[in-house]
């Protein structure tokens, strides 16, 4: 009998160390260790609201579930607003996946975005959801009027209409049509609509637009009039001066870039002295008058603006910026791209924008040295500056840009790319030490950089050198990045993936044509484990082991391009439909080792929804 005991004993004690081991924590103090259970689904539901503020969208998933408590925090209209529902290239009909499913969903969605999608006579998804959808997106789609209305009447509560380049719908709208399909739904929210990309945008379809929205505050008219005759544009421009003359003191954005304005349309602009702005988006394109200017004008008359885009303004000079600076002291976010005629006298004027948290100077090529030292890098620097764009100014030195990583260390986003003379291995370790918060860095094309500057191995000089003590740093040392783009760094190999690329957080990843190899990939895919779009575009040395350790490791795996790899074949796609269960998107154009018959048993993937692959007629030309 004491045999039994003894034995039942022992069971019971490994059963309790079995879980103690799964469940237990420990908790060290005063030299004291606890043993305590943590029971998150008893959290209170407030908590776990503000909890989930601290993750990005996967890991709320991946939280999700695993618990219960997370999983009811998700439901939350904080979290359920900030998720869209993007259904692309399909025909939207009720029979039809994803329709099908949704219809069956228990929960509602405040955000759809539509994309290439084809219409069918009626679905049911509209009445079922259309009363919970606030903000509703069509890009690209084959919809008609008719069909436009009948959605909108069932979304009363819509805050936000975007229609993006869908020229069928404006073709087949006509200007006078029967009685029944002329009525105007009216959406008393409806603040913001967005009308980008329609070429074909005429009078009657505005007006008809705007008329159902009696509170509307915000307007985007991008690349609308640019490909049209100069009769068109003049007249399509007209109409909406008026249009803002007649709602100056509703309209609070106003985006009209990619479109170019002459001085005509500034004056009329700055005319409306009702109008006052908090977003403005324009490209001007007129050389500006030294006398009646009317960006000049429009300038000291919005003075409210905290944002400005003036993307590929190739006529905006030096006294616009400066006039810039000195009027718009409440400026957020300013956008410069390709404005090429922006000198470093200009760009010294931006020191008086206190409030400045976005800047962009992408591809302003005569800006140098002195123009950020005496802009960005004064005693009353940037301090809330948190993204920065410098790609293609290759007039920038090292010494300004070691600064630069000093002085503006709260950077969240820091943009490189084509920066091949201020990057170096040696400025490089300036980034990770100073920049530990970043969260995207784009190196894109900066060829000098190598593997002793990624890892901080064998560098000839160390980034800290004082007496005995010797310091360098890697890539490893910025916990929180979360997009990498190294793309045409071609001196970076396995050497770095394989010694220092510890990113917990790191979600996307881009390395085309670098000398990357299954060695370099399964170190990649264990130390990255957020890792959900990877570029491995025209990276020789990619094959079928490297696919296979990707789709086993990477669990979480949504993009994939492979575009121009060479040695990937049918194995490798094997792989992909064995284990990839999240992947969506899949580019393996250019792969010309895998068969048809391969791609057609990529059906097998039941999430994807995208394939970039050969055309058979391309392959058959080149006798493979």
């Amino acid at each position: 009998m004491s045999e039994f005991f003894r034995k039942l004993l022992e069971k019971q004690a490994q059963a309790e160390s079995v879980h103690t081991t799964r469940n237990m924590y420990e908790w060290f103090e005063d030299g004291f260790i606890y043993w305590f259970e943590p029971y998150f689904e008893l959290l209170p539901f407030e908590i776990m609201v503000e909890l989930l503020k601290y993750l990005n969208v996967s890991d709320r998933n991946a939280m999700a579930q695993a618990c219960k408590g997370f999983y009811e925090g998700l439901k939350h209209p904080y979290y359920l607003r900030s998720t869209c529902l993007h259904i692309h290239d399909i025909e939207f009909e009720d029979n039809i996946e994803p329709v099908r499913s949704l219809l069956t969903a228990f929960r509602y969605f405040p955000n759809v975005k539509l994309t290439k999608i084809t219409f069918g006579n009626r679905s049911d998804f509209w009445a079922e959801f259309g009363e919970s959808i606030e903000e509703l997106t069509f890009e690209n789609c084959a919809m008609w009027k008719q069909k436009l209305l009948s959605i909108l009447r069932y979304t009363y509560r819509l805050k936000s209409l975007t229609i993006e380049n869908c020229p069928d719908l404006f073709r087949s709208w006509k200007l006078i049509e029967n009685v029944t399909v002329m009525l105007c739904p009216t959406l008393p929210q409806l603040r913001h609509i967005g009308l980008a990309g329609n070429t074909v945008l005429e009078q009657h379809h505005f007006d008809f637009l705007v008329g159902m929205a009696p509170k509307l505050d915000s307007l985007d008219v991008s690349n609308c009039f640019k490909g049209n005759n100069a009769a068109h544009r003049f007249q399509m421009l007209g109409h909406v001066i008026r249009y803002l003359t007649d709602h100056q003191h509703d309209i609070r954005h106003f985006y009209i870039g990619d479109t170019p304005v002459d001085n005509l349309f500034l004056r009329h602009l700055a005319d409306i002295k009702g109008l006052r702005l908090n977003s403005l988006s324009l490209m001007v394109c007129d050389k500006v008058p030294s006398t009646e200017a009317g960006i000049i004008d429009l300038i000291r008359l919005q003075t409210n603006l905290t944002y400005l885009d003036l993307t590929k303004s190739l006529e905006l000079h030096d006294s616009c910026l400066i006039e810039i600076c000195k009027c718009m002291p409440m400026l957020e976010t300013l956008i410069l791209n390709r404005c090429w005629m922006i000198t470093d006298y200009g760009i010294m004027a931006i020191k008086n924008l206190n409030r400045l948290k976005h800047l962009d100077l992408t591809n302003c090529d005569r800006i140098s040295d002195t123009g950020i030292m005496g802009g960005l890098l004064t005693h009353n620097r940037q301090r809330r500056l948190r993204k920065l764009y410098l790609g293609l100014l290759t007039n920038i030195g090292e010494v300004v840009f070691t600064k630069i990583s000093f002085e503006l260390n709260n950077l969240t986003v820091l943009d490189l790319g084509g920066c091949s003379n201020c990057i170096n291995d040696r400025s490089i370790q300036y980034i990770f030490y100073h920049m530990t918060g970043l969260q995207e860095l784009n190196l894109d094309c900066c060829a000098k950089l190598t593997d002793a500057g990624i890892t901080g191995i064998d560098l000839p000089e160390c980034a800290i050198a004082i007496w005995d003590l010797q310091m360098s740093f890697s890539v490893a040392d910025l916990k929180r990045l979360r997009i990498l783009n190294l793309s045409g760094c071609y001196r970076v190999t396995d050497f770095s993936f394989r010694m220092k690329f510890q990113l917990q957080e790191l979600r996307e990843l881009i390395l085309n044509r670098l000398q990357i190899s299954d060695p370099g990939v399964e170190k990649l895919a264990v130390n990255c484990p957020s890792l959900e779009i990877i570029d491995f575009s025209e990276c020789q040395n990619v094959n079928d082991r490297c696919l296979e350790i990707l789709a086993k490791s990477c669990t979480r795996l949504t993009t994939l391009r492979l575009q121009n790899c060479a040695e990937i074949t049918d194995q490798g796609m094997d792989h992909l439909i064995k284990h990839c269960t999240t992947l969506k998107h899949l580019n393996i154009r250019g792969c010309y080792k895998i068969t048809a018959e391969a791609e057609a048993r990529l059906v097998g993937i039941r999430s994807l929804r995208h394939v970039m692959a050969n055309e058979r007629q391309e392959i058959a030309s080149d006798g493979k």
